[in-house]
């Protein structure tokens, strides 16, 4: 299979870029991003997102919906939408977290304990001699889907937590 050097591939990718984009029309995707960033931000502010990434989703989901709905293919709406909430997130300054600060342990403040009650891999409820996993299997089997993750490139990752394999 040819490889194309990666000045071509980027000069590729920019140019299909700004095709959707255009598509759009530079005004609107500017005003969009704009309103989008200021959305986002009074969000935060105002308590009702834990972060400025809180309303990713369904923000992006309602946009690509609207593309949508307006003709635009599936995949070509959510690569817009995507990068429409790219641009707007680097607006409001919202440097997205890596995947460990996005889990409830890395949140946690040093010194506070988590009381659980049910194992974290499965749920059955936790031995007295336990304190997260109900069994060496269910910690050993928590331990490698994580790693997997980790592992996993975002093509992977997405096709993973579609089919519920995580």
């Amino acid at each position: 299979m040819l490889q194309l050097p990666p000045h071509l591939i980027n000069r590729r990718e920019r140019r299909a870029r700004d095709a959707r984009r255009g598509r759009m029309g530079e005004a609107r995707y500017n005003a969009l991003v704009v309103e989008l960033a200021r959305v986002i931000r009074l969000a935060f502010q105002a308590g009702a997102t834990g972060s400025l990434w809180g309303l990713e989703g369904p923000l992006r989901a309602g946009i690509r919906s609207d593309l949508c709905l307006q003709g635009w293919g599936w995949s070509a709406a959510d690569l817009m939408a995507r990068e429409v909430l790219e641009d707007a997130h680097r607006i409001a300054g919202a440097i997205r977290p890596t995947w460990n600060e996005g889990q409830p342990e890395w949140t946690i403040e040093a010194g506070t304990l988590i009381e659980r009650t049910r194992c974290a891999n499965c749920g059955k409820e936790l031995p007295e001699t336990r304190h997260k996993f109900c069994s060496d299997l269910c910690a050993s089997a928590m331990h490698m889907r994580v790693r997997r993750i980790k592992e996993a490139n975002e093509e992977t990752a997405l096709d993973m937590a579609v089919r519920n394999t995580l």
